[in-house]
């Protein structure tokens, strides 16, 4: 999802894919809308944990969403984020380094994806273990090489 990509680099190791691996966690309606690109009809989808309601034509494939829609998408997996454990972000960290090397994205967004993953790690463990944080530091600041 290229628009969520540009809006929060730090949310694209989620992978967010309306339509592909989550498509059991929606429910599909048809309301009659048109694309605006190609006038055929669309499938209104809705992610059900996050409520939000998104268009997707079935000729051509183009996503639509209504005002405030990204946004919403966004501070949901903000939230699925921050609900995630040291535990499952190590093993989120470890799945996307497999996919550096097993990914379909390619070599450099794969390791864009790891690098996000490692980066939300890094933050959660000082988060929940500030007395380890420090001494990391302070061990850091201490070795001569640098």
């Amino acid at each position: 999802m290229l628009a969520k990509n540009k809006a929060d680099e730090g949310l694209s190791w989620l992978d967010f894919d309306p339509f592909g691996k989550d498509t059991e966690k929606l429910s599909v309606a048809s309301d009659g809308k048109q694309c605006p690109e190609c006038e055929k009809k669309m499938q209104s989808l809705t992610y059900v944990q996050s409520k939000v309601v998104i268009d997707k034509c079935q000729s051509c494939e183009g996503v639509w969403l209504s005002h405030g829609e990204l946004e919403k998408i966004i501070r949901y997996l903000e939230k699925v984020v921050d609900s995630e454990s040291v535990k499952d972000l190590s093993k989120d960290t470890f799945k996307e380094f497999i996919k550096i090397f097993t990914g379909h994205k390619g070599v450099i967004s794969e390791v864009k994806d790891y690098l996000a993953v490692l980066n939300i790690l890094e933050i959660r463990i000082a988060l929940e273990h500030p007395k380890l944080t420090q001494t990391w530091l302070n061990v850091d600041n201490a070795t001569p090489f640098r």
